[in-house]
């Protein structure tokens, strides 16, 4: 399914030993090294080279029949022939190797599947449709196992654990670079409190996290998808970090996570009754509790990716009484129609002016109509250069709210929808969102 050279001669162009490959002691070499291995490539670019060690042993005694290489934005996930690793003759050695933008930066995984998972297989027993295809695909992805000859911490994302890729020439990750060389470990974080929001008004309940970085008043930062921004993920450790090297103003911080997929689609997809509960229900919890330690809020930002990035921003808009600045990372502005997303190419086919053409009743058709105003939100946006339809949305949404008067930074960044491009972006929000003033 792919055209990787033989991996003797890659070993010799990483400069490893292709002496004895597979056997143990070449293992214990190659975790000596650690992978994914990078070289630079004269004229740019860069050379990935993956090497996956099945833990079932060679091939007489695996159940696997194949690994698909599993990189954010770079792998294909609508298609029946997924870019995959190569056994290495009858050995438990698996590889890979790409050519990636030297900038690049997000996480990967591998995808071992057994023979009645190959892909060809389960077309030819389908009706070898987009849907099915998706569904296959949606099945083995639950499958992804991180490297572990990474030496990077694990990535927690929506689809499981995977590991990191960061390139050479890739952005400075503010604070991040220290989480991962494991030096903000010890560092002290201020207590968070986590508490249960009961929504009436939602009729369900989760547990929120709060988490402050000041001593007295400050702005409440709300983070969407909370759950992924917990300590375990470092965010708290980077925030309380950046803040006392005064690169971050102090802040509180509300994670609302969400309960499940079903009714993140339905709060996160510009649903008045979700931010009516917060602001009526669990704003005034928020600054009760913080008045016990004498703090209190002076302004509110949303922070979002995906839906969460289409969320904030309609909270800037449909109530900037209360939400004045937002970060939208990798924002889903191809709602409310969901066919943009669901089969692209049959939709551009469809449309051949669908890069030009806002979707209908959109917040930024909304803002074009002037039904709506943005004309005193701050908006910090990014999106992913590798994220194909969704830049060209994003960018949509950009000159939209521009020439209506948001005050909006727009960034691409050399990534996808990754949560690995958006801790780094996350916290590139909220510095210039809230400069310090030390």
């Amino acid at each position: 399914m792919n055209n990787t050279p033989p991996l003797d001669s890659l070993l010799t162009y990483f400069n490893l030993s292709n002496k004895s490959i597979a056997s143990s002691r070449w293992w214990n070499d190659l975790v000596k090294n650690g992978s994914p291995l990078i070289k630079v490539q004269q004229g740019g670019g860069c050379r990935v080279l993956f090497i996956w060690q099945d833990p079932e042993g060679g091939k007489p005694s695996s159940t696997t029949s194949a690994v698909i290489l599993n990189v954010s934005a770079l792998t294909n996930h609508n298609t029946w022939q997924p870019s995959c690793l190569t056994r290495y003759g009858d050995s438990d050695l698996w590889f890979a190797c790409l050519n990636v933008n030297e900038k690049w930066r997000s996480s990967y995984s591998f995808i071992p599947i057994q023979s009645h998972q190959l892909p060809r297989l389960v077309k030819q027993q389908s009706d070898g449709s987009r849907d099915a295809q998706r569904r296959w695909w949606l099945e083995v992805v639950k499958q992804q196992v991180q490297d572990p000859l990474n030496t990077g911490p694990t990535i927690v994302s929506a689809w499981g654990l995977s590991s990191p890729l960061h390139l050479p020439s890739a952005p400075r990750e503010l604070g991040w670079h220290e989480w991962d060389q494991g030096k903000l470990a010890s560092l002290p974080i201020a207590e968070y409190v986590n508490f249960t929001w009961f929504a009436e008004q939602l009729d369900n309940e989760r547990q929120c996290t709060l988490f402050s970085t000041a001593s007295g008043n400050a702005p409440l930062v709300i983070l969407l998808d909370g759950e992924k921004w917990g300590e375990d993920s470092g965010m708290l450790s980077v925030l309380q970090y950046l803040t006392n090297l005064n690169q971050i103003a102090p802040a509180h911080y509300l994670l609302i996570p969400a309960i499940d997929n079903k009714t993140r689609w339905q709060e996160l997809s510009c649903y008045q009754p979700f931010w009516q509960s917060i602001i009526q229900e669990l704003l005034p919890q928020v600054a009760d509790k913080l008045l016990l330690s004498h703090k209190s809020i002076t302004e509110y930002v949303v922070a979002g990716q995906s839906l969460g990035g289409l969320s904030a921003v309609y909270a800037g808009t449909y109530f900037a009484a209360y939400f004045t600045k937002v970060i939208s990372l990798s924002g889903s502005f191809w709602w409310p129609e969901i066919e943009r997303m669901q089969d692209p190419d049959a939709f551009k086919l469809a449309n051949p002016d669908w890069s030009k053409v806002l979707p209908k009743n959109s917040l930024a058709e909304r803002v074009s109509n002037k039904e709506i105003s943005v004309a005193d939100l701050h908006i910090y946006q990014t999106v992913g250069n590798a994220e194909k339809e969704l830049s060209v949305y994003n960018a949509l949404y950009y000159e939209i709210f521009k020439q209506n008067g948001a005050n909006i930074i727009y960034q691409e960044v050399d990534g996808g929808h990754d949560w690995l491009s958006w801790r780094s972006s996350l916290i590139n929000g909220l510095v210039a969102l809230f400069p310090s003033k030390i």
